[in-house]
C-alpha cells in the first residue's frame, strides 16, 4: 500500500510566491461537503505565510484557528508533482505592502517548522474541467451509449449521456477513467471503480442528459493516481493564470 511523503524541505523550497494556496476549514464527509477558501501566496517568512484574502473571505472572528493549509508544488529532487500541506494557525489579518503604492488587507498564517509538511489527500472539492485536447475520457454502463465527460474530481465526475438518461438516483455502477501518464509521454493510466450516481439534470427536448456520479471507495493505488492527475491539472492552471496575469 502506498504510503504520503514527509517533506524534509522548508516550506520556501516548496511553495513560491503567485502559488494557489487552499485553506480547508471543514470536512463533513457524511454530507459530502468541504469549506474551502483559497487565495494566493504574497510573502513566506520565517514566522508567517502571508497570503491574499480568500475567498470566501476569512473573518477576524476567525483568528486563532487551527486549518489545514494544502497547495500543489513539485518535489524539488524528483520533479513530482505533489499537494502538501500542514496544520496552520490563523494568527490575523493585516495590511501588506504589495508594491511602493499598494497596500492591501493579507490573512497571516504560521510558517510550518522542517518536518511538518506532508503530502495530502486531494481537494474533495476541487473540479477539473475537461477540454478536448485533455484526451481524458471515460467508459460506464453500456446501456448510456455514448458518453461525455465534463469534468471530474477526487470525490467524483460530471457525465453527459443520450437523453433521456438508463439511470436512477442510487444506482451504482462500474467505471474505467483514462488519462495520459504525465511521466511517459504517450502513454495512458486508468483508473477502474465503482461510482453511485447522485443528480441527474436534464429538460424536455434536450438531447444530453447530466449525471453526477460520487466514487464508491477507491483502493489506495486508484486514490494515488487520481491524486497526481488532478495535481498535474491543478498546477497547469497555475501556470496559464500566471502567465496572463503577468
Amino acid at each position: 500500500m502506498a504510503e504520503f511523503k514527509t517533506s524534509n524541505w522548508p516550506i520556501d523550497r516548496l511553495l513560491r510566491p503567485n502559488t494557489r494556496i487552499d485553506l480547508i476549514l471543514d470536512v463533513d464527509l457524511i454530507n459530502d461537503r468541504i469549506d474551502v477558501r483559497n487565495g494566493v501566496v504574497y510573502d513566506i517568512t520565517d514566522r508567517h505565510v502571508i497570503i491574499s484574502q480568500t475567498d470566501p473571505i476569512m473573518t477576524r472572528s476567525m483568528v486563532g484557528r487551527e486549518i489545514q493549509v494544502t497547495f500543489v508544488g513539485r518535489e524539488p529532487v524528483s520533479g513530482e508533482i505533489l499537494r502538501w500541506g500542514w496544520t496552520g494557525k490563523f494568527t490575523k489579518i493585516d495590511g501588506y505592502q504589495l508594491n511602493e503604492r499598494e497596500t492591501v488587507q493579507a490573512v497571516y498564517l504560521t510558517t510550518p517548522a522542517m518536518g511538518q509538511i506532508s503530502e495530502t489527500n486531494a481537494r474533495m472539492d476541487y473540479r477539473l474541467n475537461i477540454v478536448s485536447n485533455d484526451h481524458i475520457s471515460i467508459q460506464t454502463h453500456p446501456s448510456f451509449g455514448r458518453v461525455v465527460l465534463f469534468d471530474f474530481s477526487a470525490g467524483g465526475v460530471l457525465i453527459g449521456v443520450p437523453a433521456p438518461p438508463q439511470a436512477t438516483l442510487g444506482m451504482r455502477l462500474w467505471f474505467t477513467l483514462f488519462f495520459p501518464n504525465f511521466q511517459t509521454g504517450g502513454a495512458q493510466t486508468t483508473i477502474n471503480g465503482e461510482a453511485e450516481v447522485v443528480r441527474i439534470s436534464y429538460a424536455p427536448g434536450d438531447q444530453m442528459a447530466k449525471l453526477g456520479l460520487k466514487f464508491h471507495e477507491l483502493d489506495m493505488n486508484a486514490t494515488r493516481t487520481l491524486q497526481k492527475a488532478i495535481n498535474y491539472y491543478m498546477l497547469e492552471e497555475q501556470r496559464i493564470r500566471n502567465r496572463t496575469e503577468s
